[in-house]
């Protein structure tokens, strides 16, 4: 009577936990499709971006830029998504003291039918945020041709470009420390292994990178928790220029 007992009270917990687990791994799963799309659908936007963002000088206006967008979305994803649009598209826009901005935001539906749950279709949005390449405005007066040819002496310095008023020698002890901003590429990555956090070795060559050349033997992404400030080589006179003055301890050499 007992042994019965035991197995009628195995077969109810069975009963109860079994379907609440396979509800879980279901759940998970959608969950785990649902970001996949998610990062397609920004892969793909990110990618549009970009080409329109590389040829911005040489367009006004893309009259062609969101149909084309939306139609390659589509097809890539298939019946992942539905109802792809882009409802924001700002092209050249001016945001704060930043001009030559392009914006772009998209709304969607995700097709994922959660279990137990009567719902067939997610939304979601993704915006994408960058700065057209149209070059520099320069409104000075031409260079005569007796400045151009004369030959003046190249001394590159190091400043921190986000806080700081002092240039550094190369070899100054205040910016040992610190990262070293630069152009990714093939010699940067044969020298530096990509950060394990950040994953920057999936960005492409020319995107920039900080590297601590003093002390570290990876690379990082801008957006890593390790690149806080960073120190980058400008021309000496373009630094005195732009307000910068010797750093006490190097004198800037």
């Amino acid at each position: 009577m007992a042994k019965n007992s035991k197995r009628g009270s195995l077969t109810v917990e069975a009963a109860i936990f079994l379907p609440l687990f396979i509800i879980s791994i279901l759940t998970i799963s959608y969950l785990i499709k649902f970001l996949a799309v998610q990062e397609n659908v920004m892969h793909s936007l990110a990618d549009e971006a970009h080409s329109l963002a590389a040829a911005a000088v040489y367009t006004p206006y893309p009259i062609f830029f969101e149909n084309d967008a939306e139609k390659r979305i589509s097809q890539e994803n298939g019946d992942e998504i539905e109802n792809f649009e882009i409802s924001l598209f700002l092209y050249r826009f001016r945001l704060l003291n930043y001009s030559e901005q392009i914006r772009i935001t998209a709304d969607y539906d995700i097709g994922v039918k959660l279990p137990l749950a009567a719902i067939d279709r997610i939304p979601a949005s993704v915006t994408v945020l960058c700065r057209a390449f149209t070059g520099k405005d320069n409104a000075a007066e031409p260079m005569p041709v007796s400045e151009i040819e004369e030959e003046k002496e190249s001394v590159t310095v190091w400043i921190f470009p986000r806080a700081g008023t002092k240039y550094h020698g190369e070899n100054c002890a205040y910016i040992k420390v610190y990262p070293r901003e630069t152009a990714l590429s093939e010699s940067v990555r044969r020298q530096y292994e990509p950060c394990k956090l950040c994953k920057p070795g999936e960005l492409s060559n020319g995107s920039l990178v900080y590297c601590f050349q003093k002390s570290g033997e990876v690379f990082h992404s801008g957006s890593c928790t390790s690149v806080e400030r960073y120190v980058v080589s400008i021309e000496k006179e373009e630094a005195e220029a732009r307000g910068y003055s010797p750093c006490s301890k190097c004198g800037g050499q």
